[in-house]
């Protein structure tokens, strides 16, 4: 059996506080250092030692005076995050759109960009580069490149192992774009990297246990467990998608939507609402999804019957995801909640009528963004700097 190592190194122990110390900032920021201490647990001379080295580094800054102590006394010297001090690019790679965007420390996007999906690496650096370019910000302090990807990912080299909407399989894209860019690079699951930046900037700020959905062309899910990402042991955590919300197609299902898929997402996402349609009534020539929802508000009986069938597969998911996981919040994204008017009170409904729990469903904050800020967000969590710990 397996355990864990944690080192306790005077450098490893002196890293770790400088971390603690700048979450802490970064929560209750202005602060004074004698409340960072009190907070912390970790003494006044610690402390002291270790803001004096990040005002160097110029990752926080003196902000002004507190209040005097009650027992009199100076008046404490308050202390804030440099929010541009740095920044981290941030990419979200979807089956049908990239997004791109420059973010500082504190999670504010000063730049984004979207363009058409391209699976090819060449075109896909140039692009980066030609974005940078064109970024307000000074090339020296950007830190590094998040990356959100679809499929399955191992984190630890940034292997794109399964990613069927784009072709790719075992595609190492940390080492191709560190070779172009000379920057750390992270990669990571695009629902994952969603989940981190719900609960960095959006609807699950400040929660320890998050359940993250996206429903568009496929159906993912990142989960959030005591504030760190779950990954898994084979890195494909949170494939809801491959859930089997019928006990029917144990046996005999083998239909994908799309070769790769699994079956929730060939009954509940985009392509596959589309499908159960055009098979319905025989009309291949209609394209998007977004056709069957204007056609079930205009009263259309058979986009009805193939919305709410999906429904109901989707929220048999969250309901076992949530007797599974217990969660603070499920946060629902993706291009499906464009219609969540029609999409989201019967699974709201049905979820709180089956789960043995009453867990808040909330719909994702940043929307489109999520992604990409959570992509930025996941080089200020992983990326041994003097930024780790702002987040």
């Amino acid at each position: 059996m397996g355990r864990y190592i944690v080192s306790r190194t005077p450098r490893a122990m002196k890293r770790m506080n400088k971390r603690l110390i700048l979450a802490t900032i970064r929560e209750k920021q202005p602060i004074s250092r004698a409340d960072i201490a009190e907070i912390t647990l970790l003494s006044r001379t610690t402390v002291s030692q270790l803001i004096d080295e990040l005002l160097e580094e110029g990752v926080v800054k003196e902000t002004g005076t507190g209040v005097s102590p009650t027992q009199g006394g100076r008046r404490p010297v308050l202390l804030s995050i440099v929010e541009d001090a740095a920044f981290v690019c941030g990419i979200d790679i979807g089956g049908s759109q990239i997004t791109t965007v420059i973010c500082n420390l504190s999670g504010r996007i000063l730049c984004k960009e979207v363009i058409p999906t391209c699976s090819d690496l060449l075109s896909l650096f140039q692009w980066v580069e030609h974005f940078l370019g064109r970024a307000p910000i000074p090339t020296d302090r950007l830190i590094g490149f998040g990356v959100g990807t679809p499929g399955i990912t191992r984190f630890e080299d940034g292997m794109v192992l399964s990613a069927p909407s784009l072709g790719w399989t075992d595609l190492p894209l940390k080492a191709e774009m560190e070779r172009r860019f000379h920057l750390p690079v992270y990669v990571e699951n695009d629902v994952n990297v969603a989940a981190l930046g719900e609960c960095w900037r959006g609807a699950g700020e400040g929660k320890q246990h998050v359940v993250m959905i996206t429903i568009g062309t496929g159906i993912g899910c990142g989960l959030i467990l005591n504030g760190e990402l779950y990954r898994g042991c084979h890195w494909a955590s949170g494939e809801f998608g491959f859930m089997v919300t019928d006990s029917q197609a144990i046996d005999h299902w083998n239909d994908p939507v799309v070769t790769g898929f699994g079956y929730l997402e060939s009954r509940a996402g985009c392509p596959a609402i589309l499908r159960q349609y055009q098979r319905r009534v025989r009309n291949p020539a209609i394209t998007d999804a977004k056709v069957v929802f204007d056609r079930w508000r205009r009263g259309d009986e058979v986009a009805g019957q193939v919305i709410q069938e999906a429904k109901r597969h989707v929220a048999a998911g969250i309901i076992n995801t949530v007797a599974l996981v217990d969660p603070e919040v499920v946060i629902l994204g993706g291009r499906l909640m464009n219609s969540r008017d029609l999409f989201l009170p019967q699974i709201v409904k049905s979820v709180k009528r089956l789960a043995p729990i009453q867990t808040e469903i909330r719909v994702s904050q940043l929307g489109a963004d999520a992604g990409a800020l959570g992509a930025g967000a996941l080089v200020l969590r992983e990326h041994d700097c003097p930024y780790q710990g702002v987040l």
